[in-house]
């Protein structure tokens, strides 16, 4: 199946902007991205525009991956 991965800062810097993927049936979001290596606890997570923790992907899912930003 194919899922479109939309990333962020230096992820997007590193793996491109937007990327289309072929993924296997039933992978969830934490696996693909610990493959990527790019931490969960670090970004927030949208799954077709709604945040997540975790899900199992479909096909034509679209993820986006946003640092989560410090300061002040």
């Amino acid at each position: 199946m194919r899922v479109t991965l939309v990333l962020y800062g230096e992820h997007a810097l590193k793996h491109g902007p937007r990327r289309e993927l072929e993924v296997e049936e039933g992978k969830s979001v934490r696996e693909l991205l610990r493959e990527l290596g790019i931490s969960p606890a670090e970004h927030h997570i949208l799954v077709n525009e709604r945040k997540v923790t975790d899900c199992r992907l479909k096909d034509g899912d679209v993820v986006k991956v946003l640092p989560v930003v410090y300061g002040g």
